[in-house]
């Protein structure tokens, strides 16, 4: 089966690529959530109803590649790296429970960070695993959430009356180390 997948580069130092797969009717949830616990499913699977767009990811995923690089991860991996690069939150498990998939999540976005030519080996463990829809990164925005977005990054109207949901997330996620957020 080929997947429906969206890759780009990330920083060129890190030599690394961020691809996303969308998942709906994901049946598995809490098997899933066991398999990346256990370190046996070498990703990150986010909640879609919290992503904003897809660049909202790759930031997170690029600051997560650049810690890598430079062997300054704040969490124990790669890939919880990226849920916590995700949130406004210092706090690691607050920013796991947030963004990480729960035993019910039926719709899910799957991150892989990876060296240009590790993406098919990678993807075929997610065929294997995840028991879903696999669905084009396009359609994200009909899984968004934007009230909850809003809630979790103390959005206000008077804030997207001059900027735009997915800047105003990504001006925070970006500046996570230097501000703190109301």
């Amino acid at each position: 089966m080929k997947m429906d997948t969206y890759t780009e580069p990330l920083d060129s130092e890190t030599e690394m690529f961020c691809t996303l797969y969308l998942f709906t009717n994901v049946q598995n949830s809490d098997e899933i959530h066991g398999k990346l616990i256990n370190g046996e499913l070498c990703c990150t699977i986010i909640k879609a109803s919290l992503i904003a767009d897809t660049f909202h990811v790759l930031v997170a995923a690029n600051k997560a590649a650049i810690n890598a690089k430079m062997n300054q991860l704040v969490t124990r991996s790669i890939y919880t790296e990226v849920l916590f690069n995700l949130s406004i939150s210092k706090n690691i498990t607050h920013s796991l429970k947030e963004f990480g998939i729960n035993n019910n999540d039926k719709n899910i976005l799957v991150v892989l960070i990876h060296k240009k030519n590790d993406e098919k080996l990678m993807s075929k463990l997610l065929t294997d695993n995840i028991k879903g829809d696999n669905i084009s990164v396009s359609r994200l925005s009909e899984f968004t959430d934007h009230e909850l977005i809003k809630k979790v990054y103390k959005i206000d109207k008077n804030e997207l009356a001059v900027s735009n949901l997915t800047k105003s997330v990504v001006s925070r996620i970006s500046c996570k180390d230097f501000i703190l957020v109301k």
